[in-house]
């Protein structure tokens, strides 16, 4: 029985179908009920009136009236008789099969009608607006009540996304404030003549432009990310040669600082099939911001295993570990969202426009590849990890 009550409220149209099957059964009960009550009270009425009109032709005499016409006003007043009880009878049944009618309407409609009018609410900017849902109906709910929940699915994910949207905006404005203040300070400076015209003010201008320059053209590349304006220029790559060069990219940045760049490749690891300039952007991302968070002494390795190594079939997984700071394991779900920051309190100067990050991310996912770091907490490390899948044999 719980089955059937559970099948009952889980479907819509067995609702429906029943809804139907209560107003013909509830119909048909008036009409018989009616016609129970009315026809009686109509038979007696028009026999009446025929025995008052047969005693009328009986005292004119005999021979006044014949059998033909008894029959004949027999039958009038029974059909008159019979109209009278199917009408009261239908009219009955009808009204209470509409009243019927309208409640059960009104069970299926109220809640589309409710989440019209949240659609017109959020329409108008107001995205904390939800249809309500009763808890008991959440477990036990039929089409219309799972409707409802993805309406509040939907109605949570925009809300998300405009908050999103507005701390993008804020993020934007706080990145962009801080090198035109400088550059701003730095030209009132020399208008003033309280800064000395010498190359190191100009070298800090010139600083401060690039570092703007480089947060609008991550910008501008995150945004083509996003949208899925661009395309993936695949071919077979050797893992080696690429890990290769991003290292001896970075060599004289890491000697500089005191840091030891390694690269660990088998010389059997599969090929891939990536784009390479995309791929060498996603490492040289990583590595930057390993040498950046990793202090003199340390060190920073750029590791490749592949499916004997990893138990992941037809996958290349690259890692890029450093012996820096390390991060809190509360932050590491956060590290690739927009400007993300493990420390609010830092600001950009030590590099990095606060998406590289959320950039990898996306050119990553955009070859079928995911991506993740593991840190043991602050000062211990980390290692970011990403997987590519191999080329096609």
């Amino acid at each position: 029985m719980n089955r059937i009550l559970t099948w009952w409220h889980r479907h819509l149209a067995a609702r429906l179908f029943l809804a139907h099957l209560l107003v013909i059964a509830v119909g048909g009960l008036a009409l018989l009920a009616a016609g129970e009550s009315v026809a009686p009270k109509a038979f007696d009425r028009h026999l009446a009136a025929m025995a008052r009109a047969m005693q009328h032709m009986m005292g004119r005499g005999p021979g006044w009236a014949n059998g033909a016409d008894l029959n004949a006003d027999l039958f009038r007043n029974f059909n008159a008789a019979l109209n009278e009880a199917m009408l009261v009878a239908m009219l009955a049944a009808g009204s209470i099969a509409a009243a019927v009618s309208w409640f059960v309407s009104r069970r299926i409609v109220a809640p589309i009608e409710a989440m019209s009018r949240a659609s017109r609410r959020i329409a108008e900017g107001h995205y904390d607006e939800r249809v309500q849902v009763p808890a008991r109906a959440i477990e036990n709910t039929d089409e219309l009540g799972e409707l409802a929940l993805n309406f509040n699915r939907m109605a949570a994910r925009l809300a998300r996304t405009e908050a999103s949207r507005r701390q993008w905006l804020a993020d934007i404005s706080h990145e962009m404030r801080t090198p035109l203040a400088s550059i701003l300070a730095y030209a009132e400076g020399l208008q003033d003549g309280v800064l000395p015209q010498e190359p190191e003010t100009y070298s800090q201008i010139v600083r401060e432009a690039r570092r703007l320059q480089r947060l609008v053209e991550d910008l501008h590349e995150l945004s083509k990310l996003e949208a899925g304006a661009f395309t993936l220029e695949r071919r077979v790559l050797q893992p080696a040669p690429l890990v290769e060069g991003v290292r001896q990219r970075f060599a004289p940045a890491a000697a500089a600082k005191g840091i030891t760049l390694r690269a660990d490749v088998p010389a059997d690891a599969p090929p891939l099939w990536a784009d390479e300039e995309r791929l060498t952007q996603v490492l040289s991302n990583l590595v930057d911001n390993a040498i950046r968070h990793t202090p003199a002494g340390g060190s920073v390795t750029m590791r490749v295993a592949f499916p004997h190594t990893t138990g992941a079939k037809g996958i290349v997984r690259f890692e890029v570990s450093d012996t820096g700071e390390g991060i809190p394991p509360e932050h590491l779900p956060h590290l690739f969202e927009r400007f993300y920051r493990v420390d609010p309190s830092r600001s950009r100067t030590r590099g990095g426009s606060g998406i590289g990050l959320t950039i990898a991310r996306l050119l990553v996912e955009a070859h079928g590849g995911r991506i993740w770091a593991e840190s043991r907490g602050k000062g211990q490390g980390s290692t970011f990890i990403f997987t590519l899948p191999v080329a096609a044999q």
